[in-house]
Formats: structure tokens, sequence, C-alpha cells
């Protein structure tokens, strides 16, 4: 009996000790898994899962009141799950994250950035492959191919421009126009806008839209840093164009009275998504699926579009206060995160060292 005794205590000691460490089961099996279910039973299941997890730490660059607004949506249908969220710029968080995975520390289940540093994590093998139903709602642009990536929002860069310097009969229609001598010395861009740069080299072709950028900066164009404060100098009437202004910037300084208004480009350029991935090593993969399900359900996304950012669901549409856009290009963060060094490069010697 004795010996029966220990032979269970010695069987249950090596069942324990083979099972996965916590923290580092393999999220992707798991997201794969789920997501081969129906979509009810999926659902079914996540809750289930995530109810016996019941945390998840979630690493972002979306500011505080934001995410707070969407965690109390999301605890109020799911009030078994605490999130903890922590919030550091995207450099900060992606770097704490690559750092704490080097040291086998498997903390965060899901992470949020600017998507341009998709190809540092997809080298790094750091982030799940998650296949969601939800992905077949969002707009081109916002997703990768493989599954990895999902684009939370983003902004429009366009024309703005001061309504009382400006009469409507000058206002520029294109980037073309701004060659156009009178506005030489009136316009402003932003001192890392390099994201801008890519557009304009992905719409216009790489010779014909250097070729533009060169111009462009030959009109002496004010690069500063700021893109809140550019657009200070354009109410105030020291200039006259912002020529990569946030479209969302702008809305909010008109609802402070400020005498600006915009133009949507043809093509408007729209800045490669806010970037959201759950962790290969996920601590809490179930929990963490179904937050990135909320994160981009129709609810979810509607409190990103109270703060007039571009959200990526097909069936909430952009408020551009009535003004019809032609058409978009949405940066992939798959082709230029790699080449980001040297965008910037090519943007400082062009409108740097033009001053």
């Amino acid at each position: 009996m004795k010996t029966l005794k220990l032979l269970i205590v010695f069987t249950l000691a090596v069942l324990l000790l083979s099972r996965p460490a916590y923290g580092q089961a393999d999220a992707e099996a798991i997201l794969a898994s789920v997501n081969a279910l129906p979509p009810k039973q999926r659902t079914e299941v996540l809750i289930a899962e995530a109810r016996k997890e019941g945390f998840i730490e979630w690493y972002g660059s979306l500011l505080v009141p934001e995410a707070m607004q969407i965690i109390e949506k999301f605890r109020q249908r799911y009030p078994f799950v605490d999130v903890k969220y922590s919030r550091a710029s995207g450099t900060q968080v992606i770097n704490r994250f690559l750092t704490e995975s080097k040291a086998g520390s498997y903390r965060a289940d899901v992470v949020g950035a600017r998507s341009n540093f998709h190809p540092t994590l997809m080298k790094a093998g750091l982030v799940a492959k998650n296949l969601a139903p939800f992905r077949q709602e969002l707009r081109d642009g916002f997703i990768d191919k493989a599954g990895y990536l999902l684009g939370q929002h983003t902004f429009g860069l366009v024309i703005g421009y001061n309504t009382r310097n400006v009469p409507p009969s000058k206002v520029p229609q294109s980037y073309q126009d701004l060659l156009s001598p009178e506005w030489k010395g009136q316009m402003a861009l932003d001192l890392e806008s390099h994201d801008w740069l890519a557009g304009i080299l992905d719409t216009m072709g790489e010779e014909k839209g250097m070729d533009f950028a060169k111009k462009l900066a030959a009109q002496n164009v004010h690069v500063q840093r700021g893109h809140s404060l550019l657009l200070q100098l354009v109410a105030a009437g020291e200039l006259k164009v912002e020529i990569d202004a946030y479209h969302y910037q702008i809305n909010e300084f008109r609802k402070k009275g400020a005498p600006l208004d915009l133009i949507i480009p043809d093509p408007m350029v729209v800045k490669e998504p806010s970037g959201i991935w759950i962790s290969k090593r996920a601590p809490h993969p179930h929990a963490a699926a179904l937050l990135v399900d909320f994160l981009f359900s129709r609810e979810g996304q509607q409190i990103l579009a109270g703060l007039s950012v571009l959200v990526a669901r097909k069936d909430i549409a952009w408020d551009f206060g009535g003004k019809q856009i032609k058409a978009i290009h949405v940066l992939s963060a798959e082709k230029w995160g790699p080449k980001y060094n040297d965008l910037a490069r090519q943007f400082d010697e062009i409108f740097r060292k033009a001053k």
C-alpha cells in the first residue's frame, strides 16, 4: 500500500514537471485550434478558457484614457478577466518586449505599437499567427496576408491651410500645386515626416517622387518637429499651409475656432496602422484572443472612431466632415519597416539639408 502511494505521488510529480511552464505555452498552436472552430463554438471556448486564465497583460502605446475606455467596456462584457495596461512609446514597448523575451520572461499577452515594428517582431519570432474570423471585416492595408499583424487605427495625411490667408480660389488641390512660386516660404512640414515621404514615393513612383520632394524642398519649407505645433503656426497666420497635416488634428483645432480647413489629396496617404499582436508565448492566450476580438469588434472600434481616428473596420465610415475621399494609399509596414532608416536618411538629405 505504501509503495502504491509513493508510485502515485511520483507519477503526479512527473506529470506536473512535464507540463509547459506558466507563460510558455505555444499561443500560436492554441489560436490555430480555436480559430478552426465554428464562430459560436469558438467564442464559447475562448470565454470558458479566459474565465480560467482571468488576467491579461497588455503593453501598448495607446494613450491611457483611450485604453481605459476600451478596458472598461471589455470588462463590462467579460468581468471575470482583469486587464493590466502598461503604456509607453512604441519604441519603448517593443524594446521592453524584446528584452524580456531574450531574458526568458514572457509577461505580455498583447502588444501594441506602430506596425513598422512588424518586421522586427517577425524576425525575432515572438508573435503568434491569429487567423481570427473578424479579419474579413477589416479594410485592405490593415492586415498582413500571413495572419500575424492587425492594424487597429491610423491617421490620414492631408494638406491643411489657413482659411483667412488662403482665399478659396487659391486653395491648393494637390501636392503638385504646392510647387507654385506663391507658396515659397509659406509651408510647413514635420521634421520626421518619413511616412509622408514614403507615401509620395509609393504613389508617384520612386523617381518622380524623389524629384517632386526635391522641388518641394526648394520652396523653403519650414521644417520643425511637431504636427500640432505646425498647425498652431498655420492657424496663427505665420504660415499658410501644412503639407503633412493629420486630419484629426485639424478637426480638433476647428472645434476650438481655429481658421483651418483641409484638402484631401488624391490618393490620400494613410500612415501604417497602429499594430496589435498576440505574443507567441502569451501566458493567457485565450484571454488575449478575447481582448483582441473586442478591440476589432464594432463596439471596440467605435470607441476609437469617436476620437476621429481612422479605424480598421469596413462598416465604420471615416469622417472627414462631408469631404469626399477619392482614393487612399495605406503605407505597408512590411515594405517600409525594414527600409525605415534609409527613408529617414533620404528625408533628412532632402528637407533638413535644404534649410
